[in-house]
């Protein structure tokens, strides 16, 4: 039975992946390293900067410090979260018909995801229950973050349900003992992205947040569109 539903934030709630991967994009070249949104999308979506820093440095002989690059990514991506973020469309009426308490886990810090969900008028929807990497060990695709978000809402993790973009979020929430859907609404993601979210253990994979709602209805979960 679910009684909770655990939303990652960027690229599920708000399409801030698009945006934030065209900075990574523009930052990395500085470094020498060419690699398009597409790469960065499907290879690091839903990794800390910590988690992609290293896995670059590695690969490529570089010595990119990851707080240095992170303060670099947060300061170009705050002017352009105030003018371009918007929230994925149609989560908003998704989140008004859930029948079961929700909550936001995800690798962003806690400043960020208070920042993006004011700016997109999400933030009411889940009050205190904002959870982020800031507040565990290892991020994903550890199950850290999710099994911390089923414990400070007083829910198991087999009563979890978490809807995901990236396959080390499903990666991470299946670790954790929870089910998980993937999402494709996200401007980062295209049809074909489905097959590599399966291959990470979603149980299924939507296309957008009315095919979410559906999908939620069809459990008991929300109330049908």
């Amino acid at each position: 039975m679910i009684n909770l539903v655990i939303f990652d934030c960027d690229g599920v709630l708000i399409d801030s992946e698009v945006l934030s991967f065209a900075v990574d994009v523009q930052i990395l070249a500085g470094h020498g390293i060419a690699l398009s949104s597409d790469d960065l999308a499907r290879r690091f979506g839903g990794v800390s900067y910590a988690g992609m820093i290293e896995s670059l440095n590695d690969e490529h002989a570089t010595a990119i410090e990851a707080a240095h690059y992170q303060k670099e990514c947060e300061d170009l991506l705050a002017h352009l979260f105030e003018t371009d973020l918007r929230a994925i469309s149609g989560i908003d009426t998704l989140l008004k018909s859930l029948s079961v308490p929700v909550c936001v886990a995800s690798g962003s810090d806690l400043a960020r995801l208070d920042m993006c969900l004011g700016i997109t008028g999400l933030l009411d929807f889940f009050g205190t229950r904002i959870f982020s990497v800031e507040e565990v060990e290892n991020g994903k695709p550890a199950p850290d973050i999710f099994l911390h978000a089923a414990r400070e809402c007083g829910t198991k993790p087999e009563n979890c349900l978490v809807i995901e973009d990236s396959p080390a979020g499903i990666i991470a929430a299946a670790a954790a003992g929870m089910r998980a859907v993937g999402f494709l609404g996200g401007g980062h993601r295209n049809p074909e992205d489905a097959k590599m979210l399966m291959q990470a253990g979603a149980e299924d994979v939507v296309g957008d947040a009315s095919e979410l709602h559906r999908y939620l209805a069809n459990l008991g979960l929300a109330n049908r569109p």
